[in-house]
Parts: C-alpha cells; structure tokens; sequence
C-alpha cells in the first residue's frame, strides 16, 4: 500500500523507514509543532495533546477519539464552507482556515497514536497539509532524521 506521503515526497518516507523509532517520533513532533504554529487551534484538548507529545507521551485512547472527532468537525464546517463558496466570496479564506486546522489536528492524533512508519508517515502528511509550503516541514523532518 502506498503511503500518500510517498506522492509528495519519497525520499522522506525512506528515510523514515530507515529510522529509529525515537528519530520517528522526534520527526512527527517537529512537523505537529510547525504545522500548529502556522495554524492556531486554541482548544484545551488540543493544547493538551500538543504538550504531551512535546514531552513524549503518548496519548490516550479518549485524546484519540477527541481529537479526531474534532478534526472531522472542522471538516464538516469547510466543506459546507465549500458548498456556500459558490454564492458569496470572502469565504475561502475562512474556509481553507478550517481545512488547515483539520489537518493540523488530524497529524496531532496520528502522532500521539502508535509507533508505526505509516502513522508517522501520515500524521507527517497531514501536518504538511495544514500550512501554505509543506517542503519547511519536509525539511525539519530531514533535519530531525539527520541526527544521531
């Protein structure tokens, strides 16, 4: 199965696959942190999980699920958004707002969930969506798999 990280950036997913499980985790809380100070999300449970992760806990299963509750939330909210779009304008800043803050939340749940290539993978991806040039976040994450 192909990861979608691999569409946009191949050469990170081999070195991801390449390293350790700590190098893994330091990559996925370097791109959480950028993606969340590109896009604000002041929500306790996101503050919360986003200091967790910092000290490198890992979340609960009810942090999970809220977590991803929220991020289908904000979903929701962009594409009806979306829809409107077509018959006002000055909604797709806000609208692209949302789907930025979904995806930030969505590679905050990824990252506090377990320790796999693919959740690492993913919640790189996500976190790489949320903001205008994911290739500062690549280039973090090659950083932080650079080290020893």
């Amino acid at each position: 199965m192909i990861m979608r990280l691999e569409t946009v950036e191949k050469g990170l997913v081999e070195r991801l696959k390449a390293a350790s499980q700590e190098q893994r985790r330091s990559a996925v809380r370097v791109a959480c942190e950028l993606a969340f100070q590109a896009v604000s999300v002041g929500m306790p449970i996101v503050v919360d999980a986003l200091e967790q992760l910092r000290r490198g806990s890992k979340l609960t299963v009810e942090q999970i699920s809220e977590l991803d509750s929220l991020a289908a939330k904000l979903d929701e909210k962009y594409f009806d958004l979306q829809d409107r779009s077509d018959d006002e304008q000055g909604l797709d800043v806000a609208a692209l707002q949302l789907f930025s803050q979904a995806r930030a939340v969505s590679a905050l749940s990824l990252a506090g969930g377990e320790d796999s290539l693919m959740a690492a993978a993913e919640a790189i991806y996500e976190a790489s969506s949320a903001v205008d040039d994911g290739a500062g976040i690549f280039e973090a994450v090659l950083l932080v798999l650079s080290e020893p």
